[in-house]
């Protein structure tokens, strides 16, 4: 005699209805379209659910151990199979993205000084261009800017990249400049503030010696040097071309409203 199982996919409907249901959300935000998404969900299941009972049963194979695994499996496959996609494709677009930045190579570089609207040196332009032969478009605005070291003394502090522009040139090659700074310049240097703006304030146009005078002295009395250009990606390391003067960009922010704010 064929047992009907019936009770079984009813029972496995209003579980996966109620888990939708009653399933905690916090983004207030998205409560409606998340709970949407949960009760399609729960549809799904059970829609994928009666058809496999109808099928089977009429068939004669479908016994009660079966019909409860499919019940629980149905919802791992469901979400599983996305996941899955999604997993391949992210491990793709890693791998892709580490192929292209192996590749890719410094075709260029040059620097020059980086001067205020009204002409005055305040830092160091790095211009360069990269060539990706498998292009780089999904991540070139990824790329971090150049940057520079200088080491040892008298100078052996930071820089500070003011800005850093991105431009493709054909197919495969990239011209890339970064604007930087030393990490003394004032608030008004280094984030792009005008003086007199509102954001503005006194301290703003104010030299920042984070090593106290002895790091001003430094900067005043060091001869010019050539600076050292890094890249991270693609890897990159090399002395600026020509040598820059540390005072020479401390006197530059003085005569676009830089000051000294202590002794």
């Amino acid at each position: 005699m064929k047992t009907n199982h019936w009770s079984i996919p009813l029972v496995l409907t209003f579980i996966y209805f109620g888990f939708a249901l009653v399933f905690p959300i916090h983004a207030e935000m998205f409560t409606g379209l998340i709970r949407i998404l949960l009760l399609s969900f729960a549809a799904l299941c059970s829609l994928l659910l009666w058809v496999s009972y109808i099928v089977w049963s009429r068939r004669g194979a479908l016994s009660l151990s079966g019909l409860l695994l499919i019940g629980l499996l149905l919802p791992l496959i469901i979400c599983g199979i996305p996941a899955a996609v999604l997993s391949y494709r992210s491990w793709h677009v890693r791998d892709l993205d580490a192929r292209i930045k192996k590749e890719a190579v410094v075709i260029a570089i040059e620097d020059e000084e980086v001067l205020t609207e009204r002409g005055n040196p305040i830092g160091v332009r790095v211009r360069y261009e990269v060539r990706y032969p498998r292009g780089a478009e999904a991540l070139i605005s990824q790329l971090p800017p150049a940057n520079l070291s200088s080491a040892p003394l008298p100078y052996a502090k930071g820089f500070w990249v003011l800005r850093n522009e991105i431009h493709a040139l054909n197919a495969t090659d990239y011209s890339l400049s970064s604007d930087i700074v030393p990490d003394f310049m004032p608030p008004t240097v280094r984030f792009g503030i005008k003086p007199g703006a509102p954001e503005s304030r006194e301290a703003a146009s104010c030299f920042q010696w984070l090593g106290g005078p002895s790091e001003r002295e430094a900067v005043l009395n060091a001869s010019p040097q050539a600076f050292r250009i890094y890249i991270s990606e693609p890897e990159y390391s090399s002395p600026t071309r020509r040598s820059y003067s540390l005072r020479r960009f401390y006197e530059g922010a003085l005569k676009d409203g830089a000051r000294e704010c202590s002794g």
